[in-house]
């Protein structure tokens, strides 16, 4: 057990570098530790004229947001037991609350016998949505695609390698917020070669599917 909540808590570290923004202004916002300690370059804000400077650094504009209110004040309601389990197998975890400073709520799952791992976050707090992913991200992963429309909304998958067995995917549900979903594969997974950014995808789907559910949309 203590395994999995230790990679738990490291799958969230790992969120919050898509969190970690400079403001607007120059000035740095609030930031969560995380396992990347290098200083994110300075964010453009001439890629748009709009007052808020939102989107900035390459990210793409949301055409058609998601209303905030459909995220749940309890980050662990965003996935159904069911979809933990087809996500995980038989064994995982009840969802652990697992907030961050400087991002927002978060939540883990993780499984005991394969060491599977599986965390979502709501970005809400920096108030940077997908441009914080391109803004720190970006310069700091090795791999760093763009993998969206996911439910209708960009989205960037990120990580260390090709072969990593982590992968976390930021989908912007507004110019101001975003989610994060981010996986990290069981062993056997890991050793038949698959992709960590395919099923961290798969479960971001899952979670922009349910919010949009709970929206009405």
């Amino acid at each position: 057990m203590g395994r999995v909540s230790a990679m738990v808590g490291v799958g969230l570290a790992v969120l919050a570098v898509a969190g970690c923004s400079e403001g607007v202004d120059g000035a740095a916002a609030p930031t969560s530790e995380s396992s990347v300690s290098e200083s994110a370059g300075p964010t453009s804000t001439s890629a748009q004229g709009s007052g808020s400077g939102l989107p900035h650094s390459g990210a793409p504009a949301v055409a058609d947001p998601l209303p905030e209110s459909a995220l749940p004040s309890d980050p662990c309601e965003v996935l159904t037991p069911q979809q933990v389990k087809e996500a995980l197998g038989e064994g995982a975890t009840e969802g652990e609350r697992r907030d961050l400073d400087g991002l927002g709520p978060g939540c883990g799952w993780g499984n005991k016998k394969t060491f599977a791992v599986v965390q979502v976050g709501f970005d809400t707090v920096n108030r940077q949505g997908l441009s914080a992913a391109y803004a720190n991200a970006k310069p700091r992963s090795a791999i760093f695609r763009e993998v969206g429309p996911i439910e209708g909304f960009p989205a960037v998958a990120y990580k260390d390698s090709e072969d990593d067995h982590r992968c976390t995917v930021v989908v912007g549900l507004a110019d101001e917020y975003a989610i994060s979903a981010g996986i990290s594969l069981s062993a056997e997974k890991e050793d038949a070669g698959i992709d960590s950014c395919g099923p961290a995808e798969r479960i971001a789907a899952t979670v922009v599917g349910n919010l949009k559910d709970r929206a009405g949309e």
